[in-house]
């Protein structure tokens, strides 16, 4: 089956005006060539800078320790820096772009730069001027002359070269350069810019600034010009206004950090002394030397008193011990160790002594009695001994008493000493943290203001050109292959789309060769435009003739007749059709088979009201519905009733019969079908025919209509179909092609027929 939306039917109208592609191509091919003869080339500097990372010098952190002197170098900042108007501006103050020299011809203008004969000198008197232009002109020998517009018309001033020309805004001197004569033929023109001015011609998309990528400091500088010194010099230029400015930065940033740390050192200098001073006040004040040392020591004498306050207990209780003894007991004995540990050398004297009486009146009883006057002085001389150790026990005891209270007042000032220890060595601490944070803060500040010192002092750029501009020998545009490349394809665009433009716009046919173009079915004849009473015999016995001839084997014909859409002239073509084969003594019946559109009996005085309805639903027989015309050999059945459907009958074998039954009365029946493109109906008719045709009306019918058709052939396998051009408006034979009046005009055309390929 024929697809019309096919890769084929898509590209057939490049095929068939494959012409008009060539022909743009060639047009597009030629301005092309005249582009490049006349396209001022452009150069393209480029320079490489590193941003590096640390902004001090050498290991130093001075502006990383200062949030407030912390600099941002990250690769996209030094990017937008680089864009910057004002380093654009800084850059161009070290170059000779102010004046601008250029030779001008019918063409186009050459910037000349360095190339000039002759240069400018300039001097801008007023804060208002933004540019001017000259056009220079050599009168030959020393003299000159230049015309500028001074804003309200165009003003002329001689001069000789050297001399100078005062405008309103500005002065000039024109200096000669040693050329010859001739260089001062063409037409000249220089420009006078201020820096502003120069700056907003220059800064624009020829200046490109961009970083290689997000995690490598590595920038790229560039920048096009049609003067390939003054892209590598505003390149280099640029570069180098970068390093110096970061260099002055530096040193500025530099500076005003060493003011902002001397300032504050002399505020944390003066903190530090009165720290100091409070820290030296409070341990003067407190007897402060070392607060653990002076604890450690009050913990050993509390000791000691604790120990001396037990020994005093002790020796308290041997002397209650000894008293009780003394009076429960005559006679005594104080030789035991538990005495010893009383330290009262009164008492020890004085229990020795009692304790020798005793042991010597221990040895002398066995010699004398008691009654013995040496015993009974021995005995008063214990008694005497014993009442002296009473009165040591006494007087030692009051001794300890007294010694124990001093242990115990020395025992709570010692305890009392430790109360105050928690505050004072707060306070202590706090005095030496505040003490020790100025001195901190005073040392970091004498090491940056070193740092700071060294640094302004130091003309070294940590950025650095890893790579200047060089002079470009190589234009970057025009490219001539980017020129043909866009050239053959604009040119390639322009001729498809207006071959289809063409083919979209004069989409209807309007003859036998452009039918021919677009499908596969054979042509059979056309029929000229007529009204409904006009003669056109001649057109439709050209038709018939045909179609007879064609079908020349047959003795009985039966004909369908249809159309893609309603009004391509299917009724029109039936009768004409049937009414010139009854003309040839053949029998015909005209069938209208359009029960959606009856328009037959337009044509033919009708009475009778049955129709094909009625023969389908049975209601009548054919040659009851069968009416005679006016016209001999010429019967017609109408459509019948159009609200009695029968689509869903005509593809049945009912219809078979009734082509059965009608070819033995009749040598031609002739079917007016409805449109295929919206109803089926016409199919099982075409199916059944001898001779199928399909009418296309001439300037009305588009060629995606004409498809249709073949649609339709392909689809239902049908036989024997051939295209009928109705309506058309030129005069042609019976053969289709041009008549002789038309071949002999175009024979006198003497214009070569390519003058035509364009006709529309």
């Amino acid at each position: 089956m024929h697809n019309p939306n096919s890769i084929k039917n898509l590209l057939s109208p490049l095929v068939k005006r494959w012409y008009i592609i060539v022909i743009c191509v060639a047009i597009a091919g030629i301005a092309a060539w005249r582009y490049m003869q006349v396209a001022t080339p452009v150069y393209q500097a480029s320079a490489t800078i590193k941003i590096e990372d640390q902004t001090g010098i050498t290991e130093t952190k001075l502006f990383k320790d200062f949030d407030v002197f912390n600099q941002n170098n990250k690769t996209q900042t030094e990017v937008e820096v680089l864009k910057s108007r004002y380093l654009f501006e800084k850059a161009l103050e070290k170059l000779d772009f102010f004046v601008e020299y250029y030779r001008q011809d019918d063409m186009h203008s050459v910037e000349l730069y360095h190339n000039a004969p002759f240069s400018v000198d300039f001097n801008i008197s007023s804060q208002n001027f933004n540019q001017q232009e000259f056009d220079f002109k050599h009168l030959g020998g020393e003299r000159i002359r230049i015309s500028y517009n001074d804003g309200k018309h165009t003003a002329e001033k001689n001069a000789r070269f050297g001399e100078v020309i005062k405008g309103k805004d500005w002065s000039v001197t024109i200096n000669k350069r040693k050329v010859h004569e001739s260089a001062f033929a063409d037409n000249f023109q220089f420009i006078i810019y201020s820096k502003e001015a120069l700056a907003q011609k220059m800064m624009n998309t020829d200046y490109i600034v961009r970083a290689v990528d997000k995690d490598v400091n590595i920038i790229k500088v560039y920048y096009k010009h049609p003067v390939p010194e003054k892209a590598m010099k505003m390149v280099n230029a640029i570069s180098q206004a970068y390093l110096e400015q970061g260099l002055s930065d530096k040193k500025d940033l530099a500076n005003s950090t060493l003011d902002f740390i001397n300032q504050q050192l002399a505020i944390v200098t003066q903190e530090l002394n009165d720290a100091q001073n409070a820290l030296k006040k409070y341990k003067i004040e407190h007897e402060i030397v070392n607060i653990p040392q002076q604890t450690d020591a009050t913990f050993r004498t509390l000791s000691q008193l604790e120990i001396q306050r037990v020994d005093i207990n002790m020796q308290l209780s041997m002397l209650e011990h000894l008293s009780e003894y003394l009076r429960r007991n005559k006679e005594i004995n104080l030789s035991g160790p538990e005495y010893s540990t009383i330290a009262d050398p009164l008492f020890t004297e004085s229990v020795s002594k009692l304790n020798n009486k005793l042991r010597e009146r221990m040895t002398e009883s066995a010699r004398y009695t008691e009654n013995d006057p040496h015993m009974l002085n021995l005995n008063g001389e214990i008694e005497q001994l014993r009442a002296y150790l009473v009165e040591s026990v006494n007087n030692t005891r009051k001794k300890l008493l007294i010694r124990g209270g001093e242990v115990d007042g020395a025992i709570g000032e010692q305890r009392a000493s430790f109360d105050g220890v928690p505050e004072m060595e707060s306070t202590l601490n706090e005095l030496n943290r505040n003490f020790f944070l100025y001195e901190k803060v005073y040392n970091f500040l004498i090491e940056k203001r070193t740092e700071a010192l060294i640094t302004s002092q130091v003309n070294v750029s940590f950025n650095r050109i890893l790579e200047a501009a060089t002079m470009p020998y190589r234009p970057v545009a025009p490219v001539p292959a980017v020129v043909w490349g866009i050239a053959i394809f604009i040119g390639l665009i322009m001729g498809i789309t207006i071959a289809y433009v063409r083919h979209y716009i004069k989409s209807s046919v309007s003859s036998r060769e452009e039918m021919e173009k677009v499908s596969s079915i054979p042509f059979i004849g056309n029929v000229e435009r007529f009204t409904k009473n006009s003669n056109g015999y001649s057109s439709f016995s050209a038709l018939t003739t045909r179609i007879l001839l064609t079908q020349s084997e047959k003795e009985k014909l039966v004909v369908t007749v249809t159309s893609t859409k309603k009004g391509e002239g299917k009724t029109f073509i039936a009768t004409g059709v049937a009414r010139t084969l009854a003309a040839m003594d053949k029998k015909v019946l005209l069938i209208d088979m359009n029960p959606y559109n009856p328009t037959l009996n337009q044509w033919f005085d009708n009475k009778n009201p049955n129709g094909m309805s009625d023969i389908y639903l049975n209601r009548t027989n054919i040659h009851d519905a069968i009416n005679i015309t006016s016209f001999p050999n010429l019967d017609m059945i109408n459509a019948g009733n159009p609200e009695s459907p029968i689509s869903h009958l005509v593809a049945t074998k009912k219809t078979k019969e009734i082509i059965d039954e009608l070819r033995l009365h009749y040598d031609v029946i002739v079917f007016d079908t409805p449109e295929s493109g919206k109803y089926v109906d016409a199919i099982p008719f075409m199916k059944w025919s001898d001779l199928n045709l399909y009418v296309v009306k001439a300037d009305e019918t588009n060629r995606e209509l004409i498809a249709n058709a073949e649609l339709v052939k392909e689809e239902y396998r049908l036989e024997e179909v051939y295209f009928v051009l109705n309506a058309m408006n030129e005069k042609r034979n019976h053969t289709g092609y041009i008549n002789n009046n038309k071949l002999k005009s175009i024979k006198k055309n003497i214009v070569p027929q390519l003058t035509s390929l364009f006709a529309w």
